[in-house]
C-alpha cells in the first residue's frame, strides 16, 4: 500500500514536471515563427473555411500571416486580413491538423494559436501518463519512473509540442496503435480486434500524418519474421490493413483525384520529399528554403510544376547514380540514429543558417555560431535530446535479450525501426521521428533503471543491525 502510495506521488510529480517543461517553451514562443512545418498556415486556412461551412478549401490569395514589423511573430488567424473571399479546394496536404483547429476554435469561440497550443500541451500531459502505463506494464515501476522522466526532459519534444501544427500528433497515434499492438506480440486473445483497431487509427492518424500508413504492414512482417503468427493470419491481417486502411483514406484521396488536374491548385508533394531527402546531405540544417529557391527559377524557365520538375531530376539521379544513390540511402541511417537534426530554441528564418549563409556566402557555420551563440545553445540541446535515443535504446535491446527477455525487446525496438528505415528515402529531422518515442522511452526506462545509486554508510549499518 505505501509504495503504492509512492507510485503515485511520483507519478503526480513527473506529470508535473511535463507540464511545467512544455508551459516554459510555451511562454517564451507561443507567438514564435517555428522554421520547419511550411504549411502550417495553410491548415489555418483550411481550418477558417471549416469553420464557416465550407470543406477543405483555402484562400486564393493567402493573407499575411505574419508581423510586417517583426517576420519572426505570428498573427492570431483570428487577425488575419483576407484580401480576397475567393477560394480554391485545399489537397497539398492532408488537413487532420485543419480539423482539429476548427473544432478547438469552434469550442473556445475565438480562432487563437494559443488554444490549440494548450489542447496539445494536454495531450503531452496524457501522453506522460500513457507512457508510464504502457512501461510499467512491461517492465515495472522503477523503469516506467525513468521513462516520463526522460519525456520531460525531451527538449526537442518540447518545442514541437508548442507549434500550433500537425508533427506531434505523429506521437499520440503512435502511443495508442503501440497499446493495441503489444496485445498481438504478446500473444493475448483478440487479437483480430486489436488488429483492426491498429489499421482504424492508422487510417485516421493518416489525415494528420501520412507516415503512418505503412506501419500495419511492417507490423505484420515483423510478427512473421518473429513467429508471433502464422502466414494465414498474416495474409488475414493484411487483407484487413488495406480493406480498413483504404475506405477511411478513400473519401481524401477521390477528393484529391478530382482536383489534381486544376492548374490553379497547389499539387501534393510526392516526388518532391524523394528528391529533397536526396539533395540535401547537411547535418545542421536542412537547407529547405535554398532548394525551394532554385525550383522558382526553374519553373520560371520550362514551365514545369514543382511535382514534375522533382519527379524527373529524382528519377534521371537514380537511373544515372544508382549505386551513389544506394550509398547515400544507407549513409543517412547514421542521421537517424545517431545525429538527429533538432531544435529547442529560437528557429526563425532571419536567424536561420541557410538566411545568414545567403547573407554571407563566404562565412563558415562557427562565424554563424558566434553571431547566434542562442540558437546553437537551443540546436544543442535539441539535437542532443534526439541523439541519445537510438544508442541508449540499443544497449537497452542487448541486456533484454542477454536477460532471454527478447519479446518486450524486439517489440519496442521495431517502433523506432519503422521510422528510422521509412525517413531514410527522404531526410531526418527530429520532428519527423516522434514516433519513435514510445518505443523508445520504455527501453531507456528499462536501461537507467538498472543503474542503483550507491548506499550510504548509515544505511549499510542499519541493514546490519537488522
Amino acid at each position: 500500500m505505501k509504495q503504492e502510495k509512492k507510485l503515485i506521488k511520483q507519478l503526480i510529480l513527473l506529470i508535473f514536471l511535463v507540464l511545467a517543461v512544455r508551459l516554459i517553451f510555451l511562454a517564451f514562443f507561443h507567438h514564435q515563427i517555428f522554421l520547419g512545418p511550411s504549411t502550417q498556415f495553410d491548415q489555418a486556412f483550411v481550418a477558417l473555411n471549416i469553420h464557416d461551412g465550407e470543406w477543405l478549401k483555402t484562400y486564393k490569395n493567402p493573407p499575411q500571416v505574419v508581423e510586417p514589423s517583426d517576420p519572426s511573430r505570428l498573427i492570431d488567424p483570428e487577425n488575419y486580413l483576407i484580401s480576397s473571399l475567393e477560394l480554391v479546394p485545399y489537397i497539398k496536404e492532408v488537413t487532420g491538423y485543419a480539423l482539429f483547429l476548427a473544432f478547438v476554435w469552434k469550442i473556445s469561440g475565438a480562432k487563437l494559436w494559443i488554444y490549440a497550443q494548450l489542447a496539445q500541451i494536454i495531450f503531452d500531459v496524457l501522453v506522460a501518463f500513457g507512457l508510464f502505463v504502457l512501461t510499467r506494464k512491461f517492465f515495472g515501476p522503477r523503469p516506467a519512473f525513468f521513462a516520463v522522466l526522460g519525456f520531460g526532459f525531451l527538449f526537442f519534444e518540447a518545442r514541437v509540442n508548442v507549434v500550433p501544427y500537425k508533427d506531434i500528433f505523429i506521437l499520440y497515434f503512435v502511443l495508442i496503435i503501440t497499446f493495441f499492438s503489444s496485445f498481438i506480440f504478446f500473444q493475448k486473445r483478440k487479437a483480430l480486434l486489436w488488429f483492426f483497431l491498429i489499421c482504424l487509427f492508422t487510417g485516421l492518424g493518416f489525415y494528420f500524418m501520412p507516415s503512418l500508413v505503412l506501419y500495419p504492414f511492417f507490423f505484420i512482417a515483423i510478427l512473421l519474421i518473429f513467429k508471433r503468427i502464422n502466414l494465414k493470419a498474416g495474409v488475414a491481417y493484411a487483407l484487413m490493413g488495406l480493406i480498413v486502411i483504404g475506405l477511411l483514406g478513400m473519401p481524401y484521396w477521390k477528393y484529391v483525384g478530382s482536383h489534381r488536374s486544376n492548374p490553379e491548385i497547389q499539387q501534393p508533394l510526392f516526388w518532391y520529399r524523394f528528391w529533397l531527402g536526396t539533395k540535401i546531405q547537411v547535418f545542421y540544417s536542412t537547407q529547405e528554403e535554398r532548394f525551394e529557391d532554385y525550383f522558382k527559377e526553374k519553373i520560371e524557365e520550362n514551365g514545369l510544376s514543382l511535382e514534375e520538375i522533382c519527379k524527373e531530376e529524382f528519377l534521371e539521379f537514380i537511373k544515372t547514380h544508382p549505386v551513389k544513390y544506394t550509398l547515400n540511402t544507407l549513409k543517412k541511417l547514421s542521421f537517424g540514429t545517431l545525429l538527429v537534426y533538432a531544435n529547442a530554441g529560437d528557429c526563425t528564418y532571419d536567424k536561420s543558417w541557410s538566411n545568414y549563409h545567403n547573407l554571407h556566402p563566404q562565412a563558415s557555420f562557427m562565424d554563424y555560431a558566434r553571431n547566434y551563440p542562442l540558437r546553437i545553445l537551443g540546436m544543442i540541446l535539441g539535437t542532443l535530446s534526439a541523439s541519445v535515443l537510438f544508442p541508449l535504446s540499443f544497449v537497452a535491446l542487448i541486456i533484454l535479450i542477454r536477460e532471454k527477455r527478447w519479446v518486450p525487446a524486439i517489440f519496442f525496438f521495431h517502433i523506432p525501426c519503422y521510422f528510422i528505415l521509412l525517413h531514410m528515402f527522404f531526410h531526418y529531422e527530429a520532428r519527423y521521428l516522434l514516433g519513435t518515442l514510445p518505443g523508445y522511452l520504455p527501453l531507456i526506462g528499462f536501461l537507467f533503471s538498472k543503474f542503483r545509486m550507491p548506499k550510504r554508510k548509515s544505511e549499510k549499518k542499519s541493514e546490519g543491525k537488522g
